[in-house]
């Protein structure tokens, strides 16, 4: 998707990074998620010009093709109809980094999403996750920024990826959330490091509301934007403890805690990724967004077997609700469709509690080459209140070949009772990088 000198993590529904002191270790997949190393910055000093006009003749293009198919069957309840809605797209982001003169150049990346005619249903019956609020296709400018990099210190203003607690880029469809503004990284040791940052529009699927997911709007109707400020410490070559501070302007302050990492018990055959977090908002100007959320997450490794458990309860006061900020959020839980903040939205004033139960199997350990870089995942969740619960059952099965292919299929089942609304989706993906 993006050049590596970006975020280790970079498409969170695709993949996780985390390092080990035996090697990186790679753990691809909708489970590793929220592991170790997601809100890592890499640096990866870029090619230096000798003089200004030289960055534009160094420069490089990068990206990321993508096909995508939906099939979204709904039906209200046992006794009505189904509603299935279709559609597919190619795009993806096609991008231009110069080279830097003095540690400063420019990044300019379309967004392109657009439809496949004769793959696509009619537009009463066409899924509106790939297109715009008028049905169409569209290409945006997704980001342009100008950025200074250095061995310890980046800094970038203009249109961008993040990936922080709530603020993220949640590549789930065609293209990623990104976000105007200003951030800066500092890199204190190989162990401390901080970010800060100033956020004040965004556009991706996750924005689209009143306005369509291609244009940049406030991050909320009110808000004058999102200031944000972490400390990290790595204290094992494989764990992490962060701290994050968010003030999002006429809508909550946010403080978070978590402590993730790996747990090596017999090279890399056997081990435990685990992690455990605390978050707690407070409103401001009366948005009702207040509560305190806490997480435990775990996952057992044997070879290529995995099996995870994760557990997030949120306490909340009457008439007050969580969030899940701007993307896919920072909790344990997440599902494929349902979140805890989702949740707590439709039962206000409520205590939340969320479970998942996972598993999965990479075939590369068969040791044979047809199987190798084929994995399949199924996650089971509950998430509810004093009054109303949501189940959901998610199966993926991922292919990944070489740096540049990555291919997945993720089928989802999703019932709120509580609405008497269900619904299966399928989506497949398929990705090719450069």
């Amino acid at each position: 998707m993006l050049d590596a000198f970006y975020l280790a993590q970079i498409d969170l529904q695709t993949q996780a990074v985390v390092k080990s002191p035996l090697q990186e270790i790679h753990q691809p997949g909708l489970i590793h998620t929220k592991v170790s190393g997601k809100y890592e910055i890499v640096t990866e000093l870029p090619k230096e010009a000798d003089n200004f006009d030289n960055i534009f003749s160094y420069a490089d293009a990068y990206g990321k093709i993508r096909f995508a198919y939906l099939n979204d069957v709904h039906k209200a309840s046992a006794s009505v109809s189904k509603e299935e809605k279709r559609a597919s797209a190619i795009g993806g982001i096609m991008g231009i980094k110069t080279a830097q003169y003095e540690g400063f150049g420019f990044n300019v990346a379309a967004y392109i999403s657009q439809s496949i005619d004769f793959l696509s249903p009619k537009k009463k019956n066409l899924n509106p996750d790939f297109v715009n609020l008028n049905q169409d296709s569209f290409a945006y400018l997704g980001e342009a920024n100008f950025n200074y990099e250095s061995e310890n210190f980046q800094a970038k203003i203009g249109r961008f990826q993040v990936e922080t607690p709530y603020a993220n880029s949640d590549d789930i469809r065609m293209v990623p959330n990104s976000f105007e503004g200003a951030f800066a990284t500092f890199d204190y040791s190989e162990v401390l490091s901080s970010q800060v940052m100033y956020l004040t529009r965004w556009a991706g699927y996750d924005s689209q509301d009143a306005e369509s997911q291609d244009m940049f709007k406030n991050l909320t109707q009110e808000s004058k934007g999102m200031a944000i400020a972490s400390l990290s410490y790595e204290y094992a070559r494989n764990s992490e403890l962060s701290f994050w501070y968010s003030q999002i302007d006429a809508m909550s302050q946010i403080a978070y805690a978590e402590l993730v990492g790996i747990h090596f018990i017999d090279g890399d055959a056997f081990h435990i990724d685990y992690g455990v977090q605390y978050s707690s908002l407070h409103e401001l100007e009366n948005s009702n967004v207040t509560g305190d959320v806490l997480g435990l997450m775990s996952i057992l490794h044997y070879n290529g077997m995995f099996v995870g458990a994760a557990f997030n309860k949120a306490f909340v006061n009457e008439g007050k609700f969580i969030t899940d900020g701007f993307g896919g959020g920072p909790y344990y839980t997440s599902l494929d469709e349902a979140t805890i903040a989702a949740m707590s939205e439709a039962s206000v004033g409520q205590n939340i509690e969320a479970f998942r139960l996972s598993g999965g199997y990479e075939f590369k350990q068969i040791g044979t080459e047809v199987l190798d870089g084929f994995m399949l995942e199924v996650v089971y969740g509950k998430l509810q209140s004093q009054e109303k619960s949501v189940i959901e059952k998610d199966i993926v099965l991922s292919y990944e070949m070489g740096e540049r292919w990555y291919i997945e299929g993720i089928y989802t089942h999703f019932d709120a009772g509580y609405e008497d609304q269900m619904f299966d989706r399928t989506l497949l993906r398929a990705n090719y990088s450069f």
